[in-house]
């Protein structure tokens, strides 16, 4: 039982972390800090799989908005 709710926690700490991220490369971008090419290299990279994931949505929403 205690094991399931552990799971569920560190998975709304992962949501959570990653729409965090999310947002900051968002920012970064429509701020001209970072290109595509820089999200692209940052989706690449698996060692961080938080920034990696992050990465992949935000070059997702530009291809959905040009």
């Amino acid at each position: 039982m205690k094991m399931g709710m552990e799971i569920e926690r560190v998975a709304k700490k992962a949501k959570k972390s990653d729409a965090i991220m999310t947002g900051i490369l968002v920012t970064r971008f429509k701020m001209g800090q970072i290109k595509a090419e820089d999200l692209e290299r940052m989706a690449i990279d698996t060692s961080k799989t938080e920034k990696a994931s992050a990465a992949k949505k935000v070059l997702e929403w530009i291809r959905d908005s040009a």
